[in-house]
Parts: structure tokens; sequence; C-alpha cells
């Protein structure tokens, strides 16, 4: 039983894009509109200032209130993408529902969409969002061979589920789709290769629902007593072949992908 040492993973990641940047002999700038205080946003925008200062990479946080007007948003966006210097533009989301999102991030350049939302959007952009990214990156390391391979995908957001069910219908077997009150979701899961699960409702899958060798990837959080707990009941993992853990598992690789996004956003302007 093999699993997916995100953090392993992402260190080793960074430690490649530092070179990379050292390389260019100018230092990136990924500029990160948030505005409003939710609580996780902060957490996730310190996470990646910490990744962005580890490789090399200029972080511009640009933090504004809940009571911004929208035109303002969309003014800087316009600037940020006319700046030579910033290679990278991205809002943090979840933005305040006033707001629609995908008016905003359909001003983002898609060559400086590093965060890939147009791509969530269906909007041509230049980078897949990070999290697919690192999905890609666990089934890879995991030795299934995709092409003869059927996908489960339990959910179907506008971050994780839906993206990445567009990526891999050009490359898996089969896939289907279920969301998280899908009935009798087993009969989805039961007899899937690959299972992919992004609802963010704790231990959804169980080990009736899999098969003895399946791989299992979790991209689902929420907070249990104050603990990270992921889509995947742990009593899984010794069923799975190989298994992204939460927490340690897709969330850091994420972080190191993006940051892979803006390094290689750099290196097109080299």
């Amino acid at each position: 039983m093999n699993y997916f040492d995100g953090k392993k993973i992402r260190d080793e990641i960074l430690d490649q894009l530092k070179v990379q940047v050292d390389q260019l002999g100018v230092e990136p700038v990924l500029a990160v509109i948030w505005v409003g205080d939710d609580f996780a946003s902060a957490r996730y925008i310190e996470v990646k200032q910490r990744a962005a200062e580890k490789v090399g990479i200029h972080f511009d946080l640009i933090k504004y209130s809940d009571n911004v007007e929208k035109t303002e948003i969309e003014t800087r966006i316009k600037e940020l993408n006319e700046n030579q210097k910033v290679v990278g533009v991205m809002v943090q989301v979840p933005m305040p529902k006033k707001f629609d999102l995908v008016d905003i991030i359909s001003i983002i350049s898609p060559e400086k969409d590093v965060d890939g939302l147009r791509f969530c959007s269906n909007l041509s952009c230049d980078f897949r969002p990070p999290v697919t990214l690192s999905i890609m990156q666990a089934i890879e390391r995991s030795g299934v061979n995709l092409a003869d391979s059927k996908v489960a995908i339990i959910g179907k957001g506008f971050l994780v589920g839906s993206p990445i069910a567009r990526m891999l219908e050009r490359t898996a077997n089969e896939v289907r789709i279920a969301y998280k009150d899908t009935p009798y979701l087993g009969t989805i899961t039961l007899d899937a290769d690959i299972i992919i699960s992004a609802t963010g409702v704790a231990d959804i899958i169980k080990p009736n629902m899999i098969k003895t060798g399946a791989v299992l990837i979790d991209a689902g959080t929420t907070e249990v007593g104050g603990k990270l707990a992921g889509d995947v009941d742990g009593a899984c993992y010794k069923k799975a072949s190989y298994y992204t853990p939460v927490p340690g598992g897709i969330g850091p690789v994420t972080v190191a992908m993006l940051m892979k996004n803006v390094v290689s956003a750099a290196q097109k302007k080299v």
C-alpha cells in the first residue's frame, strides 16, 4: 500500500523551481487580489506566500475590504495585465457573494491566469488549475494506466470536480461523475480503478464502496472537531493500491503547482 507524500513531493518541486528562478536572473512577481476577511483564505494565502518566498517569487498581496466596488477590482486587474514585471495574476476565492466571480476572472489575461480559473470558467487559459495538476501528479505516481482505467469523480464543483473531469475525459478509458447526494453512490465507485472525491463531506467514501487495488485521490477537506478530514474514510486505505492522505496529500502539491505555473509564465517572458 503506497501513498502520495504531498509534503515531500511539494518540497522536491519547490527546490527544483528555486533553481529555475535563479537561472531567470529576474524576480517573478505574483499578484494576489484578496477581497474580504475569510479565515480560510487568510490561511491559504499565508501558505502560498511562504512557498513563493522559498522559490524566489515576489508575492504581491493586494487586499480589499468587502465594500470595495467591482470597478476598482477590474481596473486593478487591467493594470496588472499591463505590468510587465507581473507574470501571474490571481484572485483568492471565495469572493464575497455580491461579486460575479466569472466576470472578474474573465478580465485576467489568459497568459497571466496562473491559478487556472479561466479554465474553470470555460474560457481560454494558458494554465491548468494547480489542484488538477496535483491530482494528475498523484495519478502518474500511482503507476496506473489512465488509458485503461475507469475513473469515478465524486463532486462536480467549479474548482476541482468540473475541471478535472474535462481533463480526464480526454485521456481516461471511462469517466463517471456523481454528486455527494447521488443515490447509491457505491454503484458509481465500486468497479472504478481511480476514485477522485472532492465533496468536502468527511468520510463519504467508505470501504464497501471501493474495490481492492483502487487508486484513491482525496481532494476534499473539511474540519471535524478542529482537525482536517478528507472525503475518504481512512479505513479504505488498506484496500487501496495507492492513496492521497488528508492532510498532507493533494493540498501541499497544489501550492507547489501554483508556483510551477508562475515560473512557467516567467520563463515564457524571458
